[in-house]
């Protein structure tokens, strides 16, 4: 087959399996070298991943990036291609067309903790294996979608006829009136309260006594001041908020009642992610959260920006022939040696522990002490989603709806996705926090891996399935396919470090911008906002970046 018939056969395969705009697959090459050779590689082939291989788009095959010149010099250098990185390079490629502008991504797909994987023959629904949804009140993601011409769909996350299971009660969500239903040594008043009334009595106990004073803003200024016996919120852990207030059964009901473990967190923001948000409406996206990486990175080669995957920025030194300019000393997995950039401008665009490796490894970076602080106050966090796709939505027998159920049990979170027009269905078997999941699966803390797109082995896809049948009280059948991940590998960046105790990051955030002073650096990305592990956060602080430049 010769490369255009290839390439064409290849974007049919994307556009009919995955969705993606024919101008994602339509055999652009990527980050093309001043030879016209090609330097990384061809969309078409990346999101044939999707279409003919079974693998997610965005994951490259073929031909590997040749990578930057030795001592090549670039007019912006972007670390990091998830969705700051690619917005960055779309927006200044636009405002400045006659400056040199690459993107450098240690992964060798684009999306950074957005993964969309097609899972057959589920046709619509896709596994998001990173970030699967937006709120309502997130606008700047709504608009961000709509200027790229994407489609979204509604992504229920509550549906009152779905189960909640707790120490062996299986209940549905309408039928419980208070927690002393479920077997918890209680202490007489809380096991009297219903489960949104300990929320309540939460805000009250740390000052907050107006719930409509909540901001939109997970870690936003609406903190400040909350403090419980005199202590603020931003100095102590979740876990030791709730065990002081509800004591350490009330604490674990609680937990599990919304099926996160995330006591290590700060407990503001721990109060934040569970107020914030707590009766939103969601938005999924029509084929995939990874189409919007994608789609900017796209946009951003159009306008000339070369996108090189699968190099690592090992550090960052200063540039001894420019003032304020900066060297960024690359490797790649299968390349001897390092390779050197010289950069007018750095953004660095990644996420928390590929942040703090390069920081680790970069003399210059731990000159900043707001920087240096708030990389040392992110607490790492083990995340599972499992993904398994059926001829035909069981769960509807049971009288379930799209939404989610909860258990204490090993899968935490299971989300029954909107029925398919294939007749077949995928459901979200497992979303857990901690390391719930991973002591029932250890086989996760190795594979699925990016390389086979998620694939889960047997025993995995046998164990999710014992434990479904388990919380739900049926035999539940095999599944037809699976697909899942496990974000904790602080070795590859794909950890999700989110806010511990000791920092207030609302009076950090605009600091962390620019954290060193004479030197065009600049950060973007959830890793250091106030909305993490949201694309709202990326979008907030490449929006800051972009008005410092």
């Amino acid at each position: 087959m010769t490369g255009l018939d290839r390439r064409a056969f290849l974007a049919a395969a994307v556009t009919a399996s995955v969705g993606l705009g024919s101008g994602l697959v339509a055999g652009r090459q990527w980050g093309r070298t001043d030879e016209g050779g090609v330097d990384a590689v061809d969309l078409g082939l990346a999101g044939a991943a999707a279409g003919a291989l079974g693998i997610s788009a965005g994951l490259l095959l073929g031909r590997r990036s040749r990578g930057p010149a030795e001592g090549q010099s670039i007019d912006i250098v972007i670390i990091g291609a998830g969705v700051a990185g690619t917005l960055a390079a779309y927006r200044l490629a636009a405002r400045y067309p006659t400056k040199s502008i690459a993107i450098f991504e240690s992964r060798s797909r684009i999306g950074g903790r957005l993964w969309s994987v097609p899972v057959p023959p589920v046709q619509h629904e896709m596994a998001e294996l990173g970030g699967m949804r937006t709120p309502f009140q997130h606008r700047e993601t709504l608009d961000l979608i709509d200027e790229l011409g994407l489609s979204t769909h509604p992504a229920p996350a509550v549906a009152p006829g779905n189960f909640v299971r707790l120490r062996g009660t299986r209940l549905r969500r309408q039928e419980v009136t208070h927690a002393g239903q479920f077997p918890y040594a209680l202490r007489p008043d809380l096991a009297s309260l219903s489960p949104d009334a300990f929320f309540v009595r939460l805000a009250e106990a740390v000052g907050l006594e107006d719930l409509s004073k909540v901001g939109a803003d997970e870690t936003g200024e609406w903190l400040d001041g909350l403090s419980h016996h005199g202590t603020k919120l931003s100095f102590i852990t979740a876990g030791e908020l709730l065990e002081a207030e509800f004591g350490s059964e009330g604490a674990a009901f609680l937990q599990d009642w919304i099926g996160y473990e995330l006591a290590d967190l700060s407990a503001s923001k721990w109060l934040g992610t569970v107020l914030a948000v707590s009766d939103a409406q969601y938005m999924g996206l029509d084929g995939g959260m990874q189409r919007i990486p994608l789609t900017l990175a796209d946009r951003a080669t159009e306008a000339g920006v070369s996108i090189h995957l699968g190099w690592r920025a090992l550090s960052i030194t200063d540039d001894p022939d420019s003032s304020g300019g900066l060297t960024v000393h690359f490797g790649h997995p299968t390349e001897s040696g390092t390779r050197t950039v010289r950069a007018g401008t750095v953004i660095l665009a990644q996420s928390g522990s590929s942040m703090r490796r390069l920081w680790f490894n970069s003399p210059i970076l731990q000159q900043s002490a707001v920087l240096s602080r708030a990389l040392t106050h992110l607490v790492e966090n083990d995340s599972v989603k499992i993904y398994l796709a059926y001829d035909r939505p069981w769960w509807r027998d049971l009288g379930l709806e799209p939404g989610k159920s909860v258990s204490d049990g090993p899968l935490r979170q299971t989300i029954y996705l909107q029925e398919d027009p294939s007749g077949a269905s995928l459901i979200m078997a497992s979303y857990s926090f901690g390391r719930h999941a991973l002591r029932a699966f250890p086989s996760l803390e190795a594979s699925p891996t990016e390389q086979d797109a998620g694939r889960l082995d047997d025993a995995v896809i046998r164990a999710v399935t014992e434990a479904l049948s388990e919380m739900h009280g049926v035999a539940v059948p095999l599944p037809i396919d699976g697909r899942g991940t496990h974000w904790g590998d602080t070795a590859v960046g794909s950890d999700i470090p989110l806010w511990g105790p000791g920092v207030e990051p609302w009076k950090m955030t605009k600091d962390l911008i620019a954290p060193i002073d004479r030197r065009r650096l600049f950060i973007c990305g959830d890793a250091l906002s106030l909305n993490q592990g949201w694309v709202l956060g990326a979008l907030q602080t490449t929006a800051h970046v972009l008005d410092r430049l």
